[in-house]
């Protein structure tokens, strides 16, 4: 998985306003989180299924949906998981979240994750400092939150390194066996060059 400079600067994740207002169907919650998120997994990696998402609802990560329906906490909540269950186990989130939400109303919540999430991908890909509203200095529920987030992003820097490697590896490879075809191919030349000196003085 590659993250460019230029899509961590661009990286937008929707505020709760911008969610959709409209109570969503599971199918509708994966699009909006498959188009929000892809940026997080790699190519062929679902952001999250529907098998999943049943196994949040029951674990009691999620609110349940309202007649197979969810609106903007589920969906708030859905992004938070999706992001934070490559570093925290799904306890963990459900804990850190229901912490935030005894400080914090919902929106409140979840916005300010969202600005946390945009700041610490800027300055962990693209070198930029972003401001963040800050709740209350010192705040452990934000602490925890921007050390999640740290852990996230230290995650995503590795799987960024590796696949640079992965990609420069057969170049590198294919690049020291033309060096070494070279030297042979140039040895074979010379013995059939010398080969025919010693025919043509070897006839009569």
């Amino acid at each position: 998985m590659r993250i460019t400079a230029e899509q961590a600067g661009k990286f937008h994740c929707p505020r709760w306003e911008e969610l959709p207002k409209l109570m969503l169907y599971m199918d509708q919650v994966i699009l909006v989180l498959e188009e929000t998120l892809s940026l997080f997994v790699e190519e062929k990696e679902h952001v999250v299924t529907s098998t999943m998402i049943n196994n949040y609802v029951k674990q009691k990560v999620i609110e349940p949906p309202v007649q197979k329906k969810y609106g903007r906490e589920q969906l708030a909540q859905l992004m938070i998981v999706c992001l934070l269950k490559k570093v925290l186990s799904i306890s963990e989130i459900a804990s850190l979240m229901e912490l935030m939400q005894r400080q914090l109303s919902p929106q409140e919540a979840y916005d300010s994750f969202c600005s946390a999430l945009e700041n610490a991908l800027a300055k962990a890909f693209a070198q930029e400092q972003r401001e963040v509203p800050a709740i209350a200095s010192g705040d452990p529920i934000l602490v925890a939150q921007s050390a999640a987030l740290a852990a996230l992003m230290g995650k995503l820097v590795v799987e960024d390194c590796l696949a640079t490697q992965a990609t420069a590896q057969p170049h590198a490879a294919k690049s020291a066996a033309s060096a070494k075809q070279a030297p042979q191919k140039a040895g074979t030349q010379a013995a059939k060059r010398q080969g025919g000196a010693e025919a043509q003085r070897a006839k009569p």
